[in-house]
């Protein structure tokens, strides 16, 4: 199931919250256990032996834990009560490494209760996020969403953006696992802004992909597409291949939900390499279980199957329940589309009998309905209505199980929220009585000695005040003024021309010509545009135009292409320049299956609309291009060369609805992409040219 929602992208937050001195490179083990055995039965021995537990934790669980174990006793002993607190937290990390979560949480609650006597808030706050984390992952969430709400208002306390954010993303968490869905929005939003005003990329990618997973469970699929994009976005620019996969994988999701299965594959297929990189078979089978669905949806039967079999291939050696549940479901599905009903059978019986030996109702229901809907299908009616009924009994009593849980959910919300309330308003009326009283005798002499000074100089500080603050803000109205207008020219110069481009034409006033020795141009084109043209009002042939071209200009900044023009119906863009790179060709053609796909989508809107439809040509060519920026008001960068010229002949010799590439092109993405040679074919003024069209991606083994 692609909506499977991962709440523990700040999980690591429960390790992160021990003290600096906890992360101790590996190579400072043997320099550790030296120190060690010098030492005395002192607070240092304590740090020690701690920093040692931690440098091993991983590789060395027993030893690690009797380390800790000797820092608790020894911590006792010497009446130090911070080393203690941080040996059980340390114990609770090895027993949460150890999958032991219930003594995890014994041992974190002990260092909880030491931490609350301290009085120490920084330490304070980790132990409760810890614990918050760890109440997640065992599905206690309304328990999560008290320890929570409680770290959230410590570092509310201490101003501590990072841990601000990271508390109200915790807390979205909990809410959106306990189906407060405006609570968990709310919560994300604010997270997003500390983390945007603070330039946190990676943060702000962890939100904005929560983001999407809360508007695909409520069914928002353009709100979902939207977060999705925004995270990939940042992804792309990080060094993290994992953290990509996912987030490519997250936007093809989406994609698949809003029937752009084929724009998706293109999108799996890059989540799937980097997994492969990775060596990640959890990811590879989750990416081919997807595709497998994708090819579904198509209609693609053969090649979902092949995916679907190496998905189920992993998961049988990894032994993940979970996913081959999600597999052998897909698997009966396809066979079931197919008209194939005793292998769907089969299938779902193998899920439901995994359900049923997990436990897992959600599932349970689905064979139900399964069951049920393949028996009809093979006329055994009285089977059929068989496992109906129990269907609707097991989904009504979910029903009212989860209407009660709500209920008593919402309601400790609610009590919960009035206690941190009261709480905070009590810290409220205490520092402000603390304050009062550290500071009542020193106003009263103040307020004695200096009321006759106030009163000489008041008059003068009046007048000259008032002059000051009228000329600082006549100024900085002024300042205003004309940092909005710079503003306003950087970014209209930034969307006419490439950004390095523009930094160079405002630093030195011209943009020296470049050459690029590998080039892949695309051109498009409207099939029968002038005949349509004539028969539409100005308007609204500007208006399709426009939400074409809008269209086109999002999908290539998304592959990492240049726009360079649009001449009438055609429009031109190209890959690899400004900044040069190996993966142009292949994202150009990616970018104009994509463009076709979305063509076709739109139009398919506006045939339900009566409106005039579109058709498009495609040429693509690899080559040597000259670009630079003609001009001196009107600014215009463009490209200059042959390869410019035969992309133009390849659109031109193309046909509907397809993507005509040469011969150059072909060479650089026949790896990725299936093709079909046409031959060589007569091109004006270029003679003959060998020219294939694009299929769509090669399938993955």
């Amino acid at each position: 199931m692609k909506k499977r929602l991962d709440i523990r992208v700040f999980l690591l937050a429960a390790l992160l919250a021990l003290p600096a001195s906890f992360f101790a490179q590996t190579g400072r083990t043997d320099s550790l256990r030296q120190q060690l055995a010098l030492s005395r039965q002192d607070t240092q021995r304590v740090n020690l032996l701690t920093e040692l537990a931690w440098d091993i934790n991983e590789a060395h669980t027993d030893e690690s834990a009797s380390l800790l174990q000797e820092a608790v006793s020894l911590s006792q002993k010497l009446k130090y009560p911070k080393g203690e607190a941080v040996a059980w937290n340390g114990l609770g990390v090895v027993e949460e490494i150890r999958g032991n979560l219930a003594q995890a949480e014994i041992f974190y609650k002990k260092a909880l209760d030491i931490r609350r006597v301290l009085k120490d808030l920084h330490d304070l706050g980790a132990s409760l996020n810890n614990l918050g984390v760890l109440n997640e992952m065992t599905g206690h969430f309304d328990t999560a969403l008290v320890f929570h709400r409680e770290n959230l208002l410590i570092q509310q306390q201490l101003r501590d953006t990072v841990k601000i954010a990271r508390a109200l993303f915790n807390l979205a968490a909990a809410y959106q696992e306990m189906g407060l869905y405006p609570e968990a929005q709310s919560n994300l939003l604010e997270a997003r802004l500390i983390l945007e005003a603070r330039n946190d990329r990676d943060g702000m990618a962890k939100v904005y992909s929560q983001l999407g997973h809360l508007q695909l469970e409520l069914d928002r699929y353009p709100d979902a597409l939207k977060w999705y994009a925004q995270s990939l976005q940042l992804r792309e620019r990080l060094n993290d291949p994992a953290r990509l996969a996912e987030a490519l994988t997250d936007y093809a999701n989406a994609l698949d939900e809003v029937d752009s299965s084929r724009i998706a594959l293109g999108f799996y297929q890059r989540a799937l390499q980097l997994w492969k990189k990775l060596d990640d078979l959890p990811g590879q089978a989750n990416v081919y279980t997807n595709m497998g669905d994708a090819y579904k949806h198509i209609g693609h039967y053969v090649a979902a199957l092949n995916y679907l079999q190496q998905a189920e291939k992993i998961s049988l050696s990894l032994d993940d329940k979970q996913a081959l549940m999600e597999v052998y479901n897909t698997i009966g599905d396809v066979h079931y589309r197919a008209g194939r009903q005793e292998q769907a059978l089969e299938y779902v019986r193998k899920y439901y009998n995994i359900a049923r030996e997990t436990g897992d109702e959600k599932y349970v229901q689905g064979a139900y309905k399964d069951f049920a809907e393949v028996y009809a299908r093979m006329g055994n009616f009285a089977e059929a209505y068989n496992w109906r009924v129990q269907y609707d009994s097991l989904r009504y009593q979910r029903l009212n199980e989860k209407i009660g849980t709500d209920f008593v959910r919402k309601e400790a919300v609610f009590a919960d929220q009035k206690k941190q309330e009261e709480i905070e308003e009590q810290r409220r009326e205490l520092r402000v009585r603390d304050a009062e009283l550290a500071s009542s005798k020193t106003r009263q002499w103040a307020l004695l000695g200096g009321a006759v000074l106030l009163l000489l100089l008041a008059g003068l500080l009046f007048n000259r005040n008032r002059i000051r603050a009228r000329a600082n803000s006549e100024l900085a109205a002024k300042n205003r003024a004309i940092q909005l207008e710079r503003e306003r020219a950087d970014g209209l110069l930034m969307n006419i021309l490439p950004e390095r481009t523009a930094l160079e034409l405002k630093l030195h006033n011209k943009v020296l010509p470049v050459r690029y020795e590998s080039v892949t141009v695309m051109f498009t084109d409207f099939k029968s545009f002038t005949t349509i043209a004539e028969t539409m009002s100005p308007e609204a042939l500007i208006a399709v135009l426009d939400e074409c071209f809008r269209l086109f200009d999002s999908i290539i900044a998304r592959h990492g292409l240049e726009k360079i023009k649009t001449i009438g119906d055609a429009y031109m863009c190209a890959g690899g320049l400004p900044t040069e790179n190996k993966t142009h060709a292949t994202d150009t053609v990616s970018a104009a299956l994509d463009m076709l796909e979305e063509l076709r989508l739109l139009m398919l809107k506006k045939s339900s609309e009566q409106q005039e439809l579109f058709e498009m040509r495609i040429g693509i060519h690899t080559g040597p291009v000259v670009a630079g920026v003609v001009g001196s008001h009107k600014f215009a960068y463009d490209i200059w060369g042959d390869t410019v010229n035969v992309a133009a002949r390849l659109e031109q010799g193309g046909e509907i609805g397809k993507i005509n590439i040469s011969e150059n092109t072909y060479q650089q993405i026949k790896g990725r992409f299936d093709c079909t040679y046409r031959g060589r074919l007569a091109a004006k003024n270029k003679g003959e040219i060998a020219m294939y069209f694009v299929e769509g991606p090669k399938m993955q083994n």
